[in-house]
């Protein structure tokens, strides 16, 4: 009878679990510099593939006047950022709105459009070039 009771006797209560140890501190990131529609406005293109940042920049500021005044046509102003994709030969195979603070289809259509005629230099290397182009328009 002694063995049931120490077997069934008096049971000791666990200690409660050890919170989790509390998160290591997460390093700031740089701050993004503007950001529309979710997407960051860099003061920059960001281009990836076979163009150099440069060489696309030169080839988009013959026609910022034309993109410029799709704005100014329509009395807007604000901020469109472009996706550019560009083929092996340099020709703009797409050109898309990523994010606007413009909110007006008809003048987002038409600095796309004036975008899609740009002829950029052909590509270095590989076969298609993606460019996120900041567009301020006054």
């Amino acid at each position: 009878m002694l063995a049931f009771l120490l077997a069934c006797g008096p049971s000791e209560t666990a200690a409660p679990p050890a919170p989790p140890p509390a998160p290591a501190p997460v390093p700031a990131e740089e701050p993004v510099v503007g950001s529309i529609g979710g997407e960051p406005i860099l003061p920059r293109p960001v281009v990836l593939g076979g163009l150099s940042t440069d060489a696309v920049v030169a080839a988009v500021e013959p026609r910022m006047a034309d993109i410029r005044a799709c704005a100014r046509d329509a009395g807007r102003r604000g901020k469109v950022l472009v996706k550019i994709v560009i083929g092996k030969d340099g020709a703009v195979t797409s050109a898309t709105t990523r994010s606007t603070t413009l909110r007006h289809p008809p003048t987002e259509d038409c600095v796309n459009t004036v975008v899609a005629e740009v002829k950029f230099p052909a590509l270095a290397k590989g076969t298609t070039a993606i460019v996120q182009y900041p567009f301020e328009l006054p």
